[in-house]
């Protein structure tokens, strides 16, 4: 593993990978990594709640200071399924086979179909597994390692930390596995299959050429910290889509504005036609454009080719910074052939009436047009992508490329055992 510090970025190798490391990835996620598991407010004070992360059951109740806590499925005793358990006691949950009772720490306390007398209490083995857990901004996050567990803040976005930011958030699950769900970011299918996006509809006419015209070229990628990748920011590449600033051409080498001619490329081995098609978009994207300029361009969330910035970060993250709003989609592996993403929306807090502002825009449009519109055509398109099929790959993706060579190099292994899962 290499150093913790931004500043010691690593340029990652252009040449493509191999197809071995696709087959190299594994097919229930990585194990070693904390993750989101569910809104607390989902887990009462009597009834457990239960879910499959990474290919592993999670049993979630209450401990007795009120906080989530998480043990395995499965009741030491002789597996019955925990999620049929009650919590008669406060911060305690109970087997509904035998009554074996375990605390918030995995402890068996009691055992009811035996009564006080039990030697079973405290005797060696009848511990039950438990899950870390740390509860942030109303979010379950869980540890589903088997060794110690990582500082939770080389998992975890910072906006999810501290009071500086406002964090919406959305849940969407697909039928997928997690390995194609996460795999598209910063390819050729952005302008095409998000063309009828209101997110691609509404861009304004910079961004909306730097997208129609990308080309097959790509930057270079680089690895930050052995934990992230990102486009190398210092590479001449055509405008980021995101970039506010440049919607209004201040920045040295912005797109110029569309010109009709321009906007739709003609295809000689189509026979001269042209796609898009019509220049309809060119309209479109001139109204919003204005609309767009009437407000301050922002600065950017984190500075570029910093690990929280824009790009990939494991265990399964896709950050892109618009600026105004930091969007997280984390892919939390479910079992082979689905996936549970969390949407994070961060914005910077302000005042009392922004927040209230913000959390309106999300609620009534924001939500469903990342969450619902946009990434849904995303969620589509993972769903009906064989995983397995023989790849022909583009230049384009080579951040497939090095995503994938980066899981391989990077990610983590088992790491020392955890004493408390003993």
């Amino acid at each position: 593993m290499g150093s913790n510090q931004d500043t010691e970025a690593i340029r990652a190798s252009s040449l493509p990978a191999s197809t071995g490391f696709r087959d190299r990835i594994p097919v229930l996620g990585l194990q070693e990594y904390w993750y989101p598991a569910l809104r607390a407010n989902r887990v009462g004070h009597k009834r457990p709640s239960v879910l499959k992360i990474t290919g592993k059951s999670v049993v979630f109740f209450r401990d007795a200071a009120g906080e989530v806590v998480a043990i395995a499925q499965a009741c030491p005793h002789r597996g019955a399924q925990m999620s049929h358990g009650v919590s008669h006691f406060k911060g305690t949950l109970t087997c509904p086979y035998h009554g074996w009772t375990f605390d918030g720490t995995g402890q068996c306390v009691a055992v009811l179909g035996e009564g006080p007398g039990s030697t079973i209490p405290g005797a060696k083995g009848t511990r039950a597994r438990t899950f870390a857990t740390r509860t942030l901004k109303g979010i379950v996050f869980v540890w589903m390692g088997d060794g110690v567990p990582a500082p939770i803040e080389e998992d975890v976005p910072p906006e999810m930390f501290g009071d500086d930011f406002l964090v919406m958030n959305g849940e969407r699950t697909w039928h997928a596995n997690w390995r194609p769900s996460l795999e598209n970011f910063a390819d050729a299918h952005v302008y095409y299959a998000h063309r009828n996006s209101i997110e691609m509809l509404t861009q304004p006419p910079p961004a909306l050429m730097a997208l129609a015209h990308s080309g097959p070229a790509r930057p270079d990628v680089v690895r930050i910290n052995d934990r992230a990748i990102a486009f190398d920011p210092n590479a001449a590449t055509l405008l980021n889509y995101t970039d506010r600033a440049a919607e209004q051409q201040t920045q040295p080498g912005a797109a110029k504005p569309l010109d009709r001619r321009e906007f739709q490329d003609t295809y000689p081995s189509l026979g001269g036609q042209k796609w898009p098609p019509t220049a309809t978009r060119q309209y479109v994207s001139q109204v919003c454009g204005a609309v767009r300029s009437m407000f301050k361009p922002a600065p950017a969330m984190y500075p570029p080719a910093s690990e929280w910035g824009m790009g990939m970060h494991l265990p399964s993250t896709i950050r892109v910074d618009y600026r105004r709003v930091m969007f997280t989609r984390f892919e939390v592996p479910i079992d082979e052939n689905r996936t549970n993403n969390f949407y994070f929306i961060a914005v910077r807090k302000g005042s009392e009436l922004n927040q209230l502002l913000w959390r309106a825009y999300f609620h009534l449009y924001y939500r469903w047009k990342t969450v619902s519109n946009f990434s849904g055509q995303d969620g589509h398109l993972a769903e009906i992508t064989d995983y397995a099929a023989p790849e022909r790959q583009s230049t384009t993706d080579r951040f497939l490329r090095e995503w994938r060579r980066f899981v391989v190099d990077c990610a983590r292994k088992s790491g020392p055992p955890d004493p408390t899962k003993a």
